[in-house]
């Protein structure tokens, strides 16, 4: 029990230091007594790439994405600290390797889109129930019923089958998670498993404000001749270095609004000063003359 609980400790406080999303691999043939820590970003597609070779069993690789909770957070460190992983916390130190920081992992889709990438074989993302069902079919020997089920279920079905690589969803709500991840581990029909969590809301935020802070500080390639002296950014005390910076009374866009406001202005008064030239009809007669003698 003591053994469980340090177990537990450790791979809680392993996912809690993360600055991105954790992910463990355990494979098939492992010689590594001890799993291999690594602290170094990887992005999810290297790592998809170094589980997804040839296999002789029915999966290459199956891939638990787990998601987050209702606040937010990440789904796998909530369930590591809270103690939800059991059986998973037994096979923590059988695994192959375990890296601190994946990036890359947004959703179960964008690591199935991932993986294709690389891939030449079969990935489909399915959900826990599906590969449970999965999972069930590789171990008994008589094939399952088709008779009750539409034809968009039977197609679905064979994917699955046929599947090299299963991306599966998991919901961190769900109850089933630890068995359905520990038959995994254990199944000798799956060469590789890989557990790993979406990134939370904050870390994506912060991500994605990192990168915006990463493109406005590049510098520009057409740089003020000033600014090409100055190459210390402390140089110019904050901003407040004046050298180079000259206040004029006029620049070209005021020049130009005035000449076009003047050039209205003396055409309106051109126009109405000739308004009171034009003189209509003064003489009127009742009886107009005839055609041909109107002199």
């Amino acid at each position: 029990m003591k053994l469980s609980a340090l177990i537990a400790t450790a791979i809680a406080t392993t996912l809690g230091v993360a600055t991105a999303a954790p992910a463990i691999v355990w494979k098939k043939g492992a010689s590594s007594s001890s799993p291999i820590h690594t602290s170094e970003p990887i992005h999810a597609r290297s790592l998809l790439a170094s589980v997804n070779g040839e296999s002789s069993s029915a999966l290459a690789a199956v891939v638990f994405v787990v998601g987050r909770d209702a606040d937010g957070s990440e789904g796998l460190r909530k369930l590591a600290s809270s103690g939800s992983l059991p059986s998973v916390h037994e096979r923590y130190a059988s695994a192959d390797s375990i890296h601190h920081s994946v990036s890359g992992v947004e959703s179960a889709r964008t690591v199935a889109r991932d993986a294709r990438t690389d891939y030449n074989g079969k990935v489909v993302e399915v959900t826990l129930d599906e590969f449970n069902r999965k999972l069930s079919s590789m171990t008994q020997t008589t094939p399952e019923s088709e008779n009750k089920i539409s034809k968009s279920e039977q197609k679905r079905r064979r994917d699955i089958a046929q599947a090299d690589i299963l991306i599966v969803s998991v919901p961190p709500s769900d109850s089933f998670i630890d068995t359905i991840i520990t038959s995994a581990i254990d199944s000798p029909s799956i060469q590789n498993v890989v557990l790993s969590s979406v990134r939370s809301i904050d870390e994506v935020k912060h991500a994605r404000k990192l990168a915006v802070n990463e493109k406005f500080t590049k510098v520009s390639p057409r740089r003020r001749l000033e600014d090409a002296a100055n190459v210390d950014a402390n140089a110019n005390a904050n901003n407040q270095n004046m050298d180079g910076v000259y206040y004029v009374n006029m620049t070209p866009n005021i020049f130009a609004g005035l000449l076009f406001f003047f050039m209205f202005a003396f055409t309106a008064y051109l126009g109405l000063g000739c308004m009171n030239m034009i003189e209509g009809q003064d003489v009127y007669v009742k009886k107009m003359p005839h055609i041909g003698r109107e002199v």
